[in-house]
């Protein structure tokens, strides 16, 4: 074999010679078939595969296509066309075999086509299904990362229904990032990659689905996404229906220890209805091998947006009755139609890839609350309040990527502007009314290198983030509170394998900036005992972090420790001239560190595919007060065991079984373990494209109490959530495909902070 430095490199189109994404290309020795090396297609096409010598066989597959291996005889080896499979099953047979895992330097991958997995449902229950990922009342978490950054084929979801519109059935693999790189905003600490199905055929299909909730009220969501494919063109949108009812019922108490010791006994209960309709449309076009763009825009309604609460709450001084309080409120929300626009442009240039994203943002909320506070030995009184907040984004993102040295160079700059206004007008003066505004443009370089090594692969990354931040109260610039930031965030991982031993070690430097309206100083009212205010002198936190991951064959290992400075923390003050009650806010400790824990088991047996999480939380944060410092003692631990079971080829079922453990974090104790319950089972018609499911969640009816300790004043808190219910969904899928978005959004860490 001659020798030679550079790369492979080639195209990958499909029977009607258009770019054929994310196809499995494998570099193999050709005396015993070894593997050597590995990628996937681009969202071009195309592909490079790193390597020095010529003579090599290069194997090119993907699900529902024949496979083909090339000879690698030159470093071009232009354009490969994979072809259907000449064979066509009248239905697909699904066998009960493991999801295949891989660490990647980032995180680890999960494959769902071919498993059970593409038969739980949809989208959000794959994820409730990956190893310390949570689905909580309102969205994901990862366990000790917070909600996920989600991307659907490159494009940030935009709106969380889109997890219940994407079915398992049309996923491909999962990936979760527990050490996102550097092209990700330095403030994202887990991201999770969706890649679906490539669609075959052209011309109109649609998926329509409804759903029914029954709990304590009962919920309706119903939907249709369309495409039309023809050649080069893609135009899809979808329109989706919802009808929300929730209860909540708290019971709380205050501990207060000032000049008068006070207990407050609070009962409270929440309605909520809320009726929207969201909807999207977009159009993509490929322009041969190596072009393609589009256009996206979502945008939701929101019909009927009303909330009432009643609490009821007995006040002791100094162990004597004081008081009986009654209180009912209510809340009005109207919202503009909120617009979200984004458009996009991926190519190719020889071997220079290129990616470009442009977004805009706009949404205004405004809510009107009453309260009739009722008191049987004080003041009786009527508070009313009106707020507004308007956020508007504007971003562009550019990724340049190019092969160097045997490996994949990637470079490119992030830019927004954001803008966000709040009013908070209580005519009554009861708490002082506000108008801020925030704005903050944000412009961030990036690199980062990735190769592949003789045992695995490495990835370098250095991002360099720039924030301005001006904030005006009563339209005056305040300038103590306005405030410039400079900072370097590196990243490194290395990636190793050793026979059937998989290991990944990385690290990371992480800023979380305070949400907007945690900076905002606004005192909002919740009853005459409890306030709360954001901090415009809130500092970002800056962490650094090592991980460590290890996987051998069915079993994986994970170990992260973090060590974080100006963390942000809940705190409580009294409010000055009346001791009885607290305003809750936010403050800046010095630094805090912690560990995180996860072992994942996913063995096989025939039709039964179960998987069993075991993680661990370990907080040594020591937090000051007036009468010393709060440290957690206890650990929390999370237990998840999943079950999924083939019966039939038609018909599948699921159990899982969700625990979290009492336990504490910061100033926060959870003192009751939390079991939650889930069933499902899955039954397909008319060779899958119709489908069936009945399933039960949180059967167990389980609910939070936790106790929030501040030093002179301690909450606690139990909370109980109509979560408890009955599902049944209907879906039809009718020549079934996807659309062929490939944007891929910018300044989408900025949209979060404004929409949190």
């Amino acid at each position: 074999m001659s020798m030679m430095a550079g790369d492979f490199t080639g195209m990958v189109t499909d029977e009607n010679n258009q770019p054929f994404p994310y196809a499995n290309v494998v570099l193999l020795n050709p005396s015993d078939s070894t593997y050597l090396g590995g990628t996937t297609t681009g969202e071009n096409g195309s592909f490079t595969l790193p390597c020095n010598t010529t003579g090599f066989i290069v194997k090119l597959s993907y699900i529902g296509y024949e496979t083909k291996y090339i000879v690698a005889d030159s470093q071009s080896l232009g354009t490969i066309q994979l072809l259907p499979q000449a064979t066509m099953l009248g239905e697909v047979v699904v066998k009960a075999t493991r999801p295949v895992f891989k660490l990647t330097t980032e995180g680890i991958k999960t494959d769902v086509d071919g498993t059970l997995l593409s038969r739980v449902g949809t989208a959000g229950d794959v994820l409730g299904n990956l190893p310390g990922v949570q689905k909580k009342a309102d969205g994901l978490e990862v366990f000790g990362k917070g909600a996920p950054l989600i991307y659907i084929n490159g494009r940030e979801m935009r709106n969380k229904s889109e997890l219940d519109q994407l079915k398992s059935d049309d996923i491909v693999s999962v990936e979760l990032i527990t050490n996102p790189g550097a092209k990700y905003k330095a403030d994202v600490e887990s991201v999770i990659l969706i890649k679906t199905k490539r669609p075959q055929g052209e011309g109109l299909s649609f998926d329509a689905e409804a759903n029914y909730y029954q709990g304590t009220n009962v919920d309706i969501a119903t939907g249709i996404n369309w495409n039309y494919r023809k050649g080069g063109l893609d135009v899809f949108g979808a329109v989706w229906s919802n009808d929300d009812r929730w209860e909540q019922k708290d019971k709380i108490i205050f501990d207060i220890q000032a000049d008068t010791t006070w207990l407050l006994d609070q009962h409270l209960k929440d309605k909520s209805h809320s009726q929207s309709l969201y909807s999207s449309v977009g159009v993509n076009y490929v322009l041969g091998d190596n072009h393609s763009m589009g256009v996206r825009y979502d945008t939701k309604w929101y019909f009927k947006n009303h909330d009432t609460g009643t609490m009821i709450a007995d006040v002791m001084a100094n162990d004597e009755f004081y008081d009986h309080v009654e209180n009912t409120a209510d809340y009005h929300s109207t919202y503009n139609m909120p617009h979200t626009l984004n458009a996009y442009y991926n190519g190719r240039a020889g071997k220079l890839g290129i990616d470009v994203n442009l977004d805009y943002m706009f949404n205004k909320s405004r809510k009107h609350q009453l309260n009739d506070e009722v008191s049987q030995e004080r003041d009786s009184r009527i508070v009313t309040a009106q707020s507004m907040a308007r956020s508007q984004l504007l971003a562009g993102k550019l990724v340049l990527s190019w092969p160097v040295l045997g490996g994949n160079l990637q470079a490119g700059t992030e830019l927004s502007n954001t803008r966000r206004n709040d009013e908070y007008l209580n005519p009554e003066q009861v708490v002082p009314s506000s108008v801020t505004e925030q704005r903050e443009n944000n412009y961030a370089f990036f690199v980062e290198y990735s190769r592949p090594l003789p045992f695995g692969s490495m990835r370098l990354g250095l991002r360099n983030e720039n924030v301005t931040s001006d904030y005006y109260s009563m339209g005056e610039r305040i300038a103590e509170q306005s405030r410039t930031y400079h900072h370097l965030f590196p990243t490194v991982g290395l990636q190793a394998r050793a026979g059937a031993v998989q290991l990944m070690l990385n690290y990371s430097m992480k800023i979380q900036r305070p949400y907007y309206w945690q900076l905002t100083s606004n005192v909002s009212y919740g009853n005459r005992f409890t306030w709360e205010s954001g901090n415009p002198t809130l500092k970002p936190s800056i962490n650094n972090q090592v991980g460590l991951m290890v996987m051998w064959r069915w079993m994986s290992f994970m170990a992260e420790y973090k060590h974080v400075s100006d963390h942000i923390i809940n705190v409580a003050h009294e409010v000055p001239g009346s001791e009885a009650t607290t305003l809750l806010t936010r403050e800046n400790l010095d630094h805090s560190h912690k560990m995180r824990l996860m072992l994942n088991l996913n063995p096989k047996f025939g039709i039964y595919e179960p998987q069993l999480s075991l993680g661990m939380i370990k907080d040594w944060t020591r937090i000051p007060t007036p009468v010393g410092y709060i440290s957690p003692k206890r650990p929390i631990f999370l237990i998840q065991f999943n079950n999924n079971i083939k019966i039939l080829p038609t018909l599948t079922a699921n159990a899982s079984l969700d625990i979290t453990t009492e336990g504490d974090m910061e100033n926060v104790s959870l003192t009751r373990a939390v079991f939650n319950l889930y069933l499902s089972l899955t039954k397909t018609f008319l060779n899958d494209r119709l489908s069936v499911k009945i399933a039960g969640r949180n059967l167990l009816d389980a609910q939070e109490s936790v106790v929030l300790r501040y030093g002179l004043r301690n909450m606690c808190q139990a909370q109980h959530r109509d979560s408890r219910e009955l599902q049944v969904t209907v879906r039809y899928k009718f020549n079934a495909a996807s659309s062929k978005w490939r944007g891929s959004g910018a300044g989408n860490e900025e949209r979060s902070r404004l929409e949190k």
